[in-house]
């Protein structure tokens, strides 16, 4: 492309050219050779259009596009030259694609002069969001003017933040349920070992065999609301707090594992492998936290639906010298080696764009604890994520 010839010729270097380049009075030749051939105003809108961040293109009155700014292939990974002739309806996420072809429609009607919108664009690398603003051009040929601002991080970040304003709430509203749940099921567990205690009572004019079945019956349904109580108090601990004490990993690491155990069901089991004897210091509620999105994000790595007895999450404890280790692994697809070095950036998603396990909170709560944070992962095997904990003598 002639601006691009051109930019090459204006940045080049005298003093360190690049091997097989062209001299340096064969580039000031093709300069010359390119300025008298373009006007200046189609040289000044060539070089803004290569030094904006937005991409800069122009589409042709059936949509194609006819110029794009280099920060395309920055954007979407595909060359330029590969993309020149495309329609732009093409590139467009195929739900998107009616409303950018009846804003094309508006603009070629002369209905409308200009028109922005945020749609999602194919790229090599998957979806990319984007704004796209774009304007009638004054030649009055039915060509089309616009840029395309990469959107995409906004986007997830909004993301994230509606699912923290849902937690805010959620840890708002959690208190009060917690304690309403509460006194149900003392009543429920108060009136279910009454029954246990009275069945000696009908023992003797009921059959045995009828005993036993509602002693078991009521046993069962003690169980289950045992299990509620215990749930509902690991909620009610799920809590910012100021404490700083001795914490036990392991019994940490079993209440995560009671809070995933429905989300893992269907996923994979839950294996233990204690080691670890030494307390660590710190926030119990912070470091549950920590654990919690650790634990949920192998959880989520397994496949949902299939062998749960081939998948599993392994937590791992072990004490160190002057540290606790925490280790959880999963057998999960992994994460690919390009993606490691952003795992625990704020807007990281291994799997798509849906919010999930925020490992950047991770990250923050061990460093504040004074502990270090790593991942390893191996494609088509899983990942194992190590936690550093410095120990209580």
């Amino acid at each position: 492309m002639a601006y691009q010839e051109l930019s090459q010729a204006v940045a080049f270097d005298a003093e360190s050219p690049a091997p097989g380049a062209l001299s340096r009075m064969g580039l000031l030749a093709l300069a010359a050779n390119l300025r008298s051939g373009l006007s200046a105003d189609a040289l000044r809108y060539h070089f803004l259009a290569e030094q904006l961040s937005e991409v800069v293109f122009q589409l042709d009155g059936p949509g194609t596009f006819t110029f794009l700014s280099p920060t395309w292939s920055s954007l979407t990974g595909l060359p330029v030259e590969d993309v020149l002739g495309q329609p732009l309806v093409e590139m467009v996420y195929p739900e998107d694609r009616p409303r950018v072809r009846a804003v094309l429609d508006a603009i070629a009607a002369r209905v409308q002069a200009s028109f922005r919108l945020e749609l999602r664009l194919l790229a090599s690398g998957g979806v990319r969001w984007v704004e796209l603003a774009a304007h009638s051009s004054p030649t009055g040929q039915g060509e089309v003017l616009g840029t395309l601002a990469d959107t995409t991080e906004r986007r997830q970040l909004q993301a994230r933040l509606q699912q923290t304003d849902r937690l805010a709430t959620l840890g708002m509203l959690l208190p009060g349920f917690a304690h309403e749940m509460n006194n149900p099921l003392a009543f429920m567990l108060a009136n279910l070992e009454y029954l246990l205690s009275s069945m000696g009572d009908v023992a003797g004019a009921t059959p045995a065999s009828q005993v036993a079945e509602w002693r078991e019956a009521i046993a069962e349904v003690h169980e289950g609301a045992e299990r509620l109580r215990q749930l509902i108090g690991h909620l009610r601990g799920f809590r910012a707090e100021s404490g700083q004490g001795p914490v036990d990993v392991n019994t940490l690491l079993d209440t995560v594992g009671q809070m995933v155990s429905s989300t893992l069901r269907t996923r994979g089991r839950l294996v233990r492998d204690y080691s670890a004897r030494a307390p660590v210091a710190g926030s119990e509620s912070g470091l549950r936290q920590a654990l919690l999105n650790l634990v949920l994000h192998a959880v989520l790595s397994l496949p949902d639906g299939e062998d749960t007895e081939a998948n599993e999450v392994r937590l791992v404890t072990r004490d160190g010298t002057g540290h606790v280790v925490v280790e959880v692994h999963d057998t999960g697809a992994g994460i690919p080696p390009e993606l490691l070095p952003h795992v625990f950036e704020p807007l990281f998603t291994a799997r798509d764009a849906r919010p999930g396990p925020t490992l950047s909170v991770c990250r923050d709560i061990v460093r504040t604890l004074g502990g270090s944070i790593s991942v390893s992962s191996c494609l088509g095997r899983g990942s194992v994520f190590r936690v550093t904990l410095p120990r209580v003598s």
